[in-house]
């Protein structure tokens, strides 16, 4: 059995359930608690089977990690640690324990700017210096994309509770345009990333017809919860499916996806084609030179614009004609600045 993230939550879960002697823990306390921190940390909603979690105490139980944590079952129902005072983070790992921890830690890592997560991810830091003293070094194998210091990060385990409990916020916001923060009372909806920044996606309590706003992190000073305006949720909001046809996050409820055809010179192409702009491109058209012409379906708006900005001369939009002309009046901006001057 791989040891995988999930893996890792579910024995991480385990250990600190065992850990705690003021209760004791049958199989389905075990079980439900393993589902939860998978739905806590991975969004899953489907149960652990009962399967899964008996290859996990006998992982746990064996020397493949080096663990041999004396799990016992008293009474024929409950279960401990025959010694009280076992924890999986303090035992040395062998070798392949080492390596399977190692690429797991690698990604969980990532996970920690969730105050929610703080258990686990002590657990985590535990078993990695465990590593470190092993081996004599802490360098990692795996180097994901993420900004240090990211100012409205402080935020977000406030607003993920928020979002998950359905309770309305008071945010203090200041966007780009406006010289001094405003305070916003918002009934919050989802948080989403978009290459290393984060968004609430809400609605103002004042809209007068349902509108979906969207709120950078890194432009709030303050959140706090308002007890005293009862949540309200938008009928017209689908969390799981109102980004499907949208490149980034800037989209109005009343949006509607727009086929867009984009050709590819012989140079990008190889790239584009590995990397799709969108899950819905499509390939319609090779030409003898190379250069393909693609599909896509999605809302028109600033993130698409951008991505094919970046792409410079080797792209050309071919519909729709206002797209196209967005594009191009960009281009001659940004041509214009480097026309050199002639004598």
């Amino acid at each position: 059995m791989p040891l995988n993230r999930s893996t890792l939550i579910r024995i991480s879960t385990i250990d600190r359930c065992l850990q705690n002697h003021y209760r004791r823990w049958t199989i389905n306390d075990l079980i439900n608690a393993c589902t939860d921190a998978l739905a806590e940390f991975e969004g899953r909603s489907n149960p652990v089977s009962r399967r899964t979690f008996q290859n996990d105490l006998a992982l746990m139980r064996s020397d493949r990690l080096g663990y041999n944590a004396p799990i016992v079952v008293r009474e024929n129902k409950y279960y401990e640690y025959e010694d009280p005072d076992f924890s999986i983070t303090h035992l040395p790992l062998n070798d392949e324990g080492l390596n399977a921890l190692n690429s797991a830690l690698d990604i969980l890592r990532q996970l920690q700017g969730f105050p929610q997560l703080a258990s686990s991810i002590d657990i985590i830091s535990k078993l990695n210096e465990q590593i470190s003293r092993h081996t004599g070094t802490s360098l990692p194998a795996m180097d994901m994309e993420h900004v240090e210091g990211y100012r409205g990060a402080q935020f977000i385990g406030t607003i993920y509770d928020a979002v998950k409990k359905q309770q309305t916020i008071a945010i203090e916001y200041q966007s780009f345009k406006a010289r001094q923060p405003e305070i916003i009372t918002v009934y919050p909806y989802l948080l989403k990333e978009y290459r290393n920044r984060w968004f609430l996606i809400g609605e103002k309590t004042l809209n007068r017809s349902p509108q979906v706003n969207i709120f950078a992190l890194d432009r709030i000073h303050s959140v706090t919860v308002d007890n005293n305006i009862p949540f309200k949720k938008c009928v017209d909001f689908d969390p799981t499916h109102y980004f499907d046809d949208t490149i980034g996050v800037s989209r109005m409820i009343k949006d509607k996806a727009r086929r867009i055809v984009i050709k590819i010179d012989r140079d990008q192409a190889p790239y584009v084609e590995s990397k799709p702009f969108h899950r819905s491109q499509k390939v319609e058209q090779r030409f003898r030179d190379g250069s393909i012409q693609i599909s896509l379906k999605v809302v028109i708006n600033n993130e698409l614009e951008r991505l094919i900005l970046g792409f410079g001369g080797h792209v050309e939009v071919i519909a729709p004609p206002e797209l196209r002309e967005r594009v191009a009046v960009n281009i001659t901006k940004a041509a214009n600045l480097y026309k050199i001057p002639t004598e």
